[in-house]
């Protein structure tokens, strides 16, 4: 996967472009196709493309010679043992190729015949350069002074060029012809009686490749410092040789060439060393874009670096590939105040595949933008660019000799983004004008980014300010934890404003990921852990470069839990039984790092991969000094215990004086200090841990309007990939959280990404399942049995087997546009002991189907079909989900008209609604397909009955989105499967709704329902309602300083997820 922070226009464009190459001579006329440089040459050996020799198999170099044309051909072959190949260079005497006297010359052809014109210009003052318009320039570089002066000579195509006498109005030179290419013989035209083509190229004698000189495609440079190219001249010794080609190079259809080269070369050995290029005198200033002190530049940008040569690229860099890029020797990209340096890591880039000379430095993450001015932040809009000296190579391996340093500033932009991580987040997708991402913070004491203002003498409690003071852990112990826990000073680890609020970056925005980051936010899912991708253990697994903690190490992780509370996994206590134990694995769901998030640190915890937190509070802070059961005494260890525990999520700001927060919104203990132990030498001074950095997961985005799937830090929403597909519009996943099948409606296909860390082809498109006509809403069966696709164009669903990951099954029995689907899981040993599993598809005209799996075979007992509808009648549906709280199988959904409880009757067209239907009554157990069951009435006995009905008196606005808390939870229980199960059930983290405990319960236990209300009824842009659902059924106050029941005020909420999404 490429771990970009960003997109990549230039190599998009790139790849785009030199797909189409022709790689040859080949190419007729200006027909189709791209007009691209099929070499540059000076007749004695090719200067473009560069060269390189095919690795083979084993990775040794092989004795195949290949020309780079395209970006594989450079990533595939290019290593520290097989280098780009050194470019020829001339002698220093005035030979052609034949050994005959004759002017020495560089020539370029094309796919495409020039128009002589976008080349050659035919006006009097032109002629001091050569005649030349300035799409291709011939030109010496002086590596003493640095001075570019351009080289004298004559440029022909097909044997014309501009010369005489000028005349007309305004004056131009007329186009002659010197030479022409007769029965494969250059002949010497005559001009007005007159042969001044006599010196040129070929002339009087063929050698190999002249035929090529004269050729519509081909522009000739033949040196020529007095106007008579029968005095055979050479390029002049000592300086360096450049043919620079623009893409104002046009072909005869009017089209630009794609790529622009640089062809390099010298007049002897070349022992030039390359630099970095410089301005012209006086400023000199150092040839990167941005730089030299520019100021209010967007915070996406890539740097641009132009040298004096073409360089060997990888000692530039790391090229785009597969995993997080080395730090770079040569190159250092730096922001942050003189004790908080942060080194960016990048990847290089070449901004065209026949310029080794100018380099695109992608950053893999987003600089900061330039945040408040009255935050003691110091100063991290400002970026500097250095390139050291004796690092860099040019292809003839000469090493830089000089240092270049240069700096710009940021302006506004997306900020640094340190955000609370699941089990204590919501995830929200916005859209209108500025589309984009927000977090609701469920915990409320962490360290992320914020407003760090608060007043530290407790006497007022504003609105708006640092909660992260109030964590007791902070303001009573925190100097003497590990790592130590110091209050908020600046954005960048301001903290959370308390339970309920959004997440702020560094530049106090809620809009944590907006445009150009991402266009538009469709459905969202969370995946694995990325701490089993990126973390700080050591080399060669943890941290590449910067870092790197022997404590970290993942055989370390020893991560074993008993039962906690009724609804949660709790470290082990001595003498209670562990219920599962795992070594190495990713962090688990059930629990929240301590601080959620930990703060930012600087500099970072690791530079390659970059992890910019400090670790959660280690395992170590518990320990008292001798008699702990982790392994060997622990001298210094502070034994303390956790403070932050469930208790007052809000305080009383409004009383005098005003009581702060004081204690976790979860009503069970969700965060416990099991943090890796701080570096040591040797592992007897490490303790096994059970959460460590990178906190967060795999944050999958569907982004419509660029037609992918974007892979974000779910932590610090930075880019990790994105993933191109024809339309995506919906996700499902699968419990084992091993693929993400995404709908692409307009082209009635199923992608299944590969979306497993461990696997060879992660983040790749494994199947692509052709489905029915406009597939939108999708939803995988929590045991891993199926996948159920709406097909709302031709009125069906398709059934697609999760062994196979095929269509098994096409249903149509009364579906009328269904567009979304909620599955609860196959009720083996629960509920209603059915042993089958339902699926609830809805309509747009309201109404809900119900699907009973199988088996449907002999000595079945499950139709696997639908089995009937619903008889409540839900308007405008918008949303469903399953309700986690029910084991005998119920739906949440959004829609309009609340349903009377008494009645079941649905009310008015644009009253909002969500209603909770479940099935009421059914016969216990298997119902057999004998023929009794063709007597059971009321489609396999079973009552559907809505219970709960939200209705305006706690609905802001019409919902359109729903999710749930998941702060207390078993998902680091293994994932519950059955005998039609596909796979080996995840040990920890899996989707699935139910676990086994001592029996089988639900898998979350939520306290709070979200409802995104985009168009509320009255007085704001959006909110989100919050729903207590774990007793009454009420809107939940979430702001403490305001009188009355307040939602959270999100512009544009349109899509909610939270871990256990459907």
């Amino acid at each position: 996967m490429k771990h970009s922070a960003r997109p990549r226009p230039s190599f998009v464009a790139l790849t785009l472009s030199l797909a189409a190459c022709t790689g040859g001579d080949g190419g007729g006329g200006s027909g189709g196709g791209p007009m691209e440089i099929v070499r540059v040459s000076t007749g004695f050996g090719e200067l473009l493309p560069y060269k390189i020799f095919a690795v083979a198999s084993d990775g040794t170099p092989s004795g195949n010679l290949i020309s780079i044309r395209d970006y594989d051909d450079l990533a595939d072959n290019a290593t520290f043992s097989n280098p780009v190949l050194p470019i020829p260079t001339l002698g220093d005497t005035a030979i052609l190729p034949d050994g005959l006297p004759g002017n020495q010359f560089l020539y370029a052809s094309f796919s495409k015949p020039i128009d002589l014109d976008s080349v050659l210009s035919s006006l009097p003052g032109a002629q001091s350069d050569n005649g030349m318009t300035g799409a291709i320039t011939v030109e010496a570089r002086n590596p003493q002074s640095g001075d570019v002066t351009i080289i004298p000579g004559r440029a022909f195509i097909d044997g014309w060029t501009y010369a005489g006498d000028p005349s007309g109005d305004p004056m131009r030179l007329p186009l002659q012809r010197w030479v022409s290419l007769q029965e494969g013989a250059t002949v010497v035209e005559d001009v007005d009686g007159a042969f001044p083509g006599a010196g040129f190229p070929g002339v009087g004698g063929a050698f190999n490749g002249s035929s090529e000189l004269v050729n519509p495609r081909t522009l000739v440079f033949v040196v020529d410092s007095d106007d008579d190219l029968t005095t055979h001249e050479t390029f002049p010794a000592g300086p360096l040789i450049r043919m620079r080609i623009g893409t104002g190079v046009r072909d005869t259809g009017g089209r630009n060439l794609a790529e622009s080269g640089l062809a390099s070369t010298t007049v002897g050995p070349n022992t030039i060393t390359p630099e970095v290029a410089v301005t012209p005198p006086p400023n000199s200033f150092p040839e990167v874009i941005p730089g030299n002190g520019d100021d209010d530049v967007d915070p996406l940008t890539t740097i641009v670096v132009q040298f004096t040569e073409p360089l060997q690229p990888l000692t530039l860099g790391d090229l785009p590939a597969d995993g997080p890029p080395n730090l770079s020797a040569a190159l250092l990209i730096q922001f942050g105040p003189p004790a908080q340096r942060v080194t960016v890591p990048s990847e290089v880039l070449p901004l065209s595949i026949y310029d080794f000379s100018r380099w695109e430095v992608l950053p893999t993450f987003n600089f900061p933008g330039e945040g408040p001015q009255d935050e003691e932040c110091g100063v991290f809009n400002r970026v500097d660019v250095t390139v050291n000296p004796n690092q860099l190579q040019d292809l003839a391996g000469n090493f830089n000799l000089l240092a270049a340093t240069t700096f710009f500033e940021t302006g506004p932009g997306p900020g640094l983004v340190n955000a609370p991580v699941a089990p204590d987040a919501i995830y929200i997708g916005r859209s209108g004008s500025e589309s984009g991402i927000s977090v609701i913070d469920l915990n409320g004491f962490g360290a992320g980014t914020g407003n760090p203002s608060y007043d530290d003498t407790g006497n007022t409690i504003t609105e708006g300010d640092s909660n992260y003071p109030n964590n007791p852990n902070v303001r009573l112990q925190g100097a003497i934890m590990r790592p130590p826990l110091v209050p908020p000073v600046c954005t960048v680890k301001g903290g959370s404003q308390g339970a309920f609020t959004l997440t702020k970056d560094s530049t106090l925005n809620d809009l944590v990921v907006r445009s150009p980051v991402v266009l538009s936010v469709g459905d969202m899912m969370l995946g694995h852990g990325l701490d089993s991708s990126f973390n700080n253990g050591p080399a060669p697994f943890g941290c590449q470069g910067g870092g790197g903690n022997l404590c970290a190490l993942p055989g370390l992780k020893l991560y074993q839990v008993i039962h906690g509370g009724p609804n949660t996994l709790t470290p082990p206590i001595l003498n209670n039984p562990i219920i599962n134990s795992v070594t190495g694995g990713e962090n688990v769901i059930s629990w929240a790092p301590h601080p959620n998030p930990p703060p930012l640190q600087f500099p970072p915890l690791c530079l390659s991969p970059f992890i910019g937190g400090q670790e959660p509070t280690a395992i170590d802070t518990l320990l008292s000094p001798t008699g702990n059961v982790w392994g060997p005494p622990c001298a210094n260890c502070p034994a303390l215990t956790n403070l932050l525990v469930p208790g007052d999520p809000f305080g009383n700001p409004n009383q005098t004086p005003p009581e702060p927060p004081s204690g976790l919104l979860s009503q069970e203990q969700n965060s416990f200090f099991e943090g890796p132990s701080p570096p040591a030498q040797t592992l007897g001074g490490c303790f096994p841990y059970m959460i460590r950095q990178q906190v967060g997961h795999f944050l999958y985005v569907i982004d419509r309007g660029r037609s992918e799937v974007m892979v974000l830090n779910s932590n610090r929403m930075t880019v990790i990939d994105r993933i191109l597909l024809p339309d995506p519009t919906s996700f499902a996943m699968s419990p084992n959280v091993d693929f993400l099948a995404v709908t692409n409606q307009s082209v009635n296909l199923v992608s299944f990404i590969d979306i497993n860390p461990a696997s060879a082809t992660f983040h790749q498109v494994a199947i692509q399942t052709v489905v029915g006509d406009s597939p939108n809403g999708i939803a995988w069966e929590p045991g891993n049995e199926d996948i159920l696709v709406c097909n709302e164009g031709d009125d069906t669903m398709s059934v697609i087997s999760a062994f196979s990951l095929a269509v098994r099954k096409v249903i149509s029995s009364q579906l009328d546009r269904p567009f979304d689907v909620a599955i609860t899981n196959r009720q083996a040993g629960f509920g209603f002991f059915r042993n089958v599993y339902f699926a609830y598809i809805l309509n747009r005209s309201g109404r809900v189907a119900i699907f009973e799996s199988g088996p449907n075979g002999v000595n079945g007992w499950g139709y696997d079909d639908v089995v009937g509808i619903a008889s409540q009648e839900f308007k405008n549906p918008k949303a469903i989900q399953p309700d986690h709280l029910n084991l005998g199988s119920a739906i949440w959904i959004a829609h309009e008209g609340p349903i009377d409880t008494e009645t079941q009757e649905a009310g008015s067209y644009g009253e909002p609604a969500v209603s909770n239907l479940r099935i009421d009554s059914a016969i216990m157990g298997p119902l057999p397909l004998n023929v009794n069951s063709l007597f059971i009435p009321n489609f396999r006995d079973m009552a559907m009955q809505v219970d709960v009905a939200l209705g305006p008196d706690q609905l802001s606005g019409i919902p359109v989105s729903l999710a749930f808390d998941n702060m207390r939870n078993f998902g680091g229980l293994t994932t519950f499967q059955t005998f039609y199960s596909a796979g080996i059930p995840a040990q920890i983290n899996g989707k699935s709704l139910v676990r086994t405990t001592q029996q089988i319960v639900n898998t979350s236990e939520p306290e709070f329902m979200f409802v995104a209300v985009p168009s509320p009824t009255a007085g704001f842009e959006g909110l989100v309602d919050v729903i207590d659902i774990g007793g009454g059924f009420l809107r939940v106050d979430t702001n403490a300083f305001h009188s009355g029941i307040q939602s959270i005020e999100v512009d544009n909420a349109v899509v909610l997820m939270d871990y256990f999404r459907q």
